[in-house]
């Protein structure tokens, strides 16, 4: 069944990869990022097909994220799934040169407006819907001068969790996607290593996830750099249920 999908933060790399992964299984997609003139660079790319929809907006306040949502209404009658891939950009420093207001915008940026996007979507989800979020590897490691990035991937990571455990009895499904490697995407493409995973292949993991949710329990999901037999390591973690929930 083709499924109508909002991708927020479509023009990055792997924003970009999971688009044109929905639109190669023949969903319909609205794309929605911040900047107007790479949205239109997009469209034109993809050569605008009618199953492809561009929504200017951003997820720097509950406003800005429920307008954006509204537009993505004006689009889609009923919404299938909400694939969330947007993050700060790394900046590196080390921790204690941050100040206090620094260090709360990288968070924020990679785990807040994470949170600003599914209370935002998640009401806008048919029944059994889909919830996908997109995180980093630095969640398990801290890179050099990483520490904030580190920070907001663990945050990201627990605030999947945590919705998925207080969701279970909505019909709302929740899963969390970390990427475990660089990417092979449009930037990055000249000088990129044969063990990243690329653009295309999160894009078609995204897409089965959603498709069949049922398939890759979770919550939290994980594709790593290539193994001994040239294909992205996918793995699951096991699912655990906090204390007081039933």
């Amino acid at each position: 069944m083709k499924k109508k999908v909002v991708v927020i933060g479509a023009t990055g790399d792997v924003g970009r990869g999971i688009v044109e992964a929905l639109l190669r299984r023949g969903h319909h997609v609205a794309a929605a990022a911040r900047n107007r003139e790479r949205l239109t660079a997009l469209l034109e790319d993809l050569l605008g097909p009618d199953t492809l929809h561009a929504v200017p907006g951003s997820l720097d306040s509950d406003e800005r994220a429920a307008a954006l949502a509204g537009d993505v209404r004006k689009i889609f009658s009923s919404l299938d799934a909400v694939v969330v891939s947007v993050n700060s950009p790394r900046r590196p420093a080390p921790l204690l040169t941050h100040s206090s207001d620094s260090l709360t915008a990288l968070i924020r940026g990679d785990m807040v407006v994470h949170y600003t996007a599914a209370r935002a979507f998640i009401p806008a989800l048919n029944p059994n819907g889909v919830l996908i979020g997109i995180g980093g590897g630095s969640a398990d490691f801290i890179l050099r001068e990483g520490v904030p990035q580190s920070m907001g991937q663990a945050g990201l990571r627990m605030l999947y969790r945590g919705l998925a455990q207080e969701l279970l009895d909505a019909s709302v499904q929740v899963r969390q996607l970390i990427i475990a490697s660089i990417v092979n995407g449009r930037s990055t493409r000249d000088g990129a290593d044969p063990q990243w995973v690329t653009d295309a292949e999160i894009g078609e993991q995204v897409a089965a996830i959603l498709e069949d949710p049922s398939a890759f329990p979770g919550p939290i999901l994980r594709i790593a750099r290539r193994d001994e037999s040239g294909r992205p390591v996918f793995s699951a973690e096991a699912p655990t249920r906090a204390q007081g929930f039933r």
